[in-house]
């Protein structure tokens, strides 16, 4: 055995739950120390229980001394209760803590997300790895989740430890300072003694450590658990997934698939755990029953020899038992923090991934119209990917221009405006702002430059003016200004609490519900409200008809004014007005020009793709 090896292990496993610990004070101050007073309190109570019964009963079998046992059952009624109401209070405020902790773990690893390289988002392993550790500590109760618990756990079983040793240890040197003909037989008692709580304290760690070592292999098919999730709350209880389900008799397909791949699987872990516990743990509750009789004629031969007394006799079983059951329960809670380091080393294994966005501590200027942004030969890959999404990209987005990217789907434009707001990083070349590299500056105050409708936007469950505004507190009038512009100020007007209403049910019943028409213009009035010197709409109006499309671009034009507007779309209703169009294929720039002048070309794809759509906009 390498004693060398087994120190740095225990150091490893003592090294991460100190981290765990650092980070329960960090998202909680005070949780983790509450919840060790009551762990220490849950020890120390019984023990006033049994040391005060001890002496009432040979108080009642000697003096019978009526002011004596008075004051014993006050002390033991009044301290008993006086520690379980602080206890009680401990518990009421520990219980709304468990709720709290449980949130701050999520919005800790959301901002964990939210700080991290966007394009890992899009990494199946990033998102799986993640998805994993949410589950294991929602659903098997793993990872961060029951660190509180453990520790707690494990405080209260060495307290009442160490409690049970004075009491038997103090019992021991009474009886052979007393009689010391007994110390050999006391001392061969003791060793027997000793024996049987090793041989106890070994066959529940073993099983304990089996236990743990299987659930965990158990838990990691808690991926299956991603049908549920997905199917419950992604589809299902998504209102308009609803026609799709009837319409396409959907109930019977969705059932089978949420049965078999996710349900079945996860009973199976279920009830694999149960079984665990009821074989292993059960048989330690049967090593517990045999020592318990063993207690019972340990403490008896004492008593039958003369050497204690009755209330002694009570004192030393009850002692011996706790002794025995705490020191199991040790074992079994070392065992069981051992099993979550595992899942508490992915968590940190997650969360101690580097960030990959700007690290610059450069700040824009403030107090200038002028801006321009410049890819240099920039190329780029999503993770796992072996074809380059662009390929050797070089342009340049300046103030007081209107530039359109226009092609096919896949054919790159998405990816360019997810790299120029620094979402992605190039994998070569690299994009400048003002001639200044764009990993330079400070990556919050860069993202500031930038007012984006992607295609793939969000709305929240908020008031109207909130969703615009993005805050609580707004410019009625700027909002307004705003939804005009995105052509949705009538919609706006004619709702009974205007710029009030919340949007969507999710939040407020009586929220309004919107076409995908009419959140896309929220989404477009939410960029223009922002006001930034870059103006991105990404393929925004794909649920308009092209000519309200082409309204949209057209009032947008004349208030965007002396700032970058960048317009994306496989639509072409924007281009007209636009200075340069910069034509993508297969990731690469195949055309640049205005719109006259690349019509001019009869060969070239945006001929092609004007002809194909020129009817809508005559």
């Amino acid at each position: 055995m390498n004693i060398k090896r087994l120190f740095e292990d225990l150091v490893g496993e003592i090294q991460v739950v100190k981290r765990a610990c650092s980070l329960v004070k960090e998202l909680l101050p005070g949780y983790l120390e509450l919840n060790l007073l009551r762990s220490f309190l849950n020890a120390t109570v019984p023990y006033i229980a049994i040391y005060m019964s001890a002496l009432i009963i040979d108080e009642l079998v000697g003096n019978k001394n009526l002011s004596v046992l008075l004051l014993y059952v006050l002390i033991s009624v009044g301290g008993t209760a006086f520690f379980t109401v602080i206890n009680s209070f401990l518990t009421k405020k520990i219980n709304v803590l468990n709720t709290i902790y449980l949130s701050k773990i999520k919005n800790y690893l959301n901002n964990k997300i939210y700080s991290m390289d966007y394009a890992s988002l899009e990494d199946p392993e990033y998102t799986e790895s993640h998805a994993k550790i949410v589950k294991v500590m929602f659903l098997v109760n793993g990872g961060m989740a029951p660190i509180i618990w453990l520790l707690s756990n494990l405080v209260h079983n060495f307290i009442s430890l160490l409690i049970a040793l004075v009491i038997l240890l103090t019992s021991s040197i009474s009886i052979t300072s007393q009689n010391v003909g007994f110390r050999g037989t006391a001392f061969l008692l003791f060793l027997l003694t000793l024996a049987v709580v090793i041989l106890s304290v070994f066959i529940s760690a073993r099983n304990s450590k089996i236990v743990n070592e299987k659930q965990y292999n158990l838990a990691q098919n808690i991926s299956t658990n991603s049908y549920l999730d997905y199917y419950h709350y992604n589809y299902m209880e998504d209102d308009k997934a609803g026609k799709d389900i009837r319409i396409f008799n959907q109930r019977k397909l969705i059932i089978n698939e949420v049965l078999t791949k996710g349900r079945l699987p996860w009973m199976k872990v279920l009830l694999g755990r149960h079984s665990l516990n009821q074989k292993y743990f059960g048989f330690n509750n049967i090593i517990s029953t045999l020592v318990g009789g063993y207690a019972y004629v340990y403490v008896g031969l004492w008593a039958l020899e003369g050497y204690s007394s009755l209330g002694s006799v009570t004192k030393d079983y009850a002692s011996i038992t706790m002794l025995i059951s705490t020191l199991n329960n040790v074992c079994v809670t070392l065992s069981q923090i051992k099993s979550n380091n595992k899942y508490l080393r992915s968590f940190f294994e997650f969360v101690d991934i580097p960030a990959k966005v700007h690290t610059g501590e450069k700040i824009p200027e403030k107090d200038t119209d002028k801006w321009e942004v410049e890819f240099h030969n920039v190329s780029f890959r999503y993770p796992n990917s072996q074809e380059y999404a662009v390929k050797n990209i070089s342009m340049k987005i300046s103030s007081n221009n209107r530039i359109a990217i226009v092609g096919m789907n896949g054919s790159g434009k998405t990816t360019i405006i997810k790299l120029l707001c620094g979402l992605y990083q190039p994998d070569e070349g690299y994009i400048t702002l003002n001639g200044v590299n764009i990993k330079e500056y400070d990556y919050r105050e860069y993202l500031k430059l930038f007012s984006v409708v992607f295609q793939d936007f969000r709305l929240f469950s908020l008031p109207i003016g909130e969703n615009i505004a993005a805050a609580k507190n707004y410019d009625d009038k700027k909002v307004w200004k705003s939804l005009k512009i995105a052509g949705s100020d009538q919609f706006v007007q004619k709702l009974p609490l205007k710029l009030k209403q919340y949007i969507y049910k999710y939040v407020d019943k009586d929220g309004a519900d919107i076409s995908g028409g009419e959140d896309q213009k929220l989404a477009i009035a939410r960029a223009h409200y922002k006001d930034a010197p870059f103006v991105i709409l990404d393929e925004p109006t794909a649920s308009l008809d092209p000519i309200a499309e082409y309204e949209i671009y057209n009032r947008l034009n004349k208030l965007i004014e002396n700032k970058a507007a960048l317009f994306i779309s496989h639509r072409l209703s924007s281009c007209k007005f636009c200075d340069t169009i910069i034509v993508f294929d297969n990731g690469r720039i195949i055309q640049t020009g205005n719109h006259d002048t690349l019509l001019k070309d009869l060969e070239g794809k945006y001929y092609e793709l004007w002809n194909a759509q020129a009817q809508y906009y005559k």
